[in-house]
C-alpha cells in the first residue's frame, strides 16, 4: 500500500515541477537530500521547527504565519511553515488518497 502511495506521489511531482520555478525546485531537492528524514517542508508546533526542535523566535513566527516569503530554518535548513498550512495539506493529502483507492 505505502508503495502505491510513493507511486502516486512520485507521479504528482513530476506533474508540478514542470509548474515551479526550476531554481526553488532546485533549492528544494537540495534541502531534501542533505536532511535525514527526506522531510524539506517542516510546521512550526508549539513554537518550534519540526526538524531542528529549536525554539523560533516570535517575530519569526508570525512572518511564517503571514505566509509571505519561504522562510528557512537556520538550523537544519527546512523550509518552515505553519501548523495550520501543515494540517490544510494533510487533510488534501488524505482526501487524494482516498479517491485512488
Amino acid at each position: 500500500e505505502t508503495e502505491k502511495e510513493e507511486k502516486l506521489l512520485s507521479k504528482k511531482s513530476l506533474e508540478f515541477q514542470t509548474k515551479i520555478d526550476s531554481l526553488l525546485f532546485s533549492e528544494y531537492q537540495k534541502i531534501r537530500d542533505n536532511v535525514k528524514n527526506g522531510l524539506a517542508i517542516v510546521a512550526v508546533e508549539r513554537g518550534a521547527a519540526g526538524g531542528s526542535y529549536f525554539t523560533i523566535p516570535p517575530q519569526m513566527q508570525m512572518e511564517i504565519a503571514a505566509r509571505q516569503k519561504i522562510i528557512t530554518d537556520e538550523h537544519s535548513g527546512r523550509i518552515l511553515v505553519d501548523s495550520e498550512l501543515a494540517t490544510e495539506e494533510k487533510e488534501k493529502m488524505s482526501k487524494f488518497f482516498k479517491s485512488k483507492k
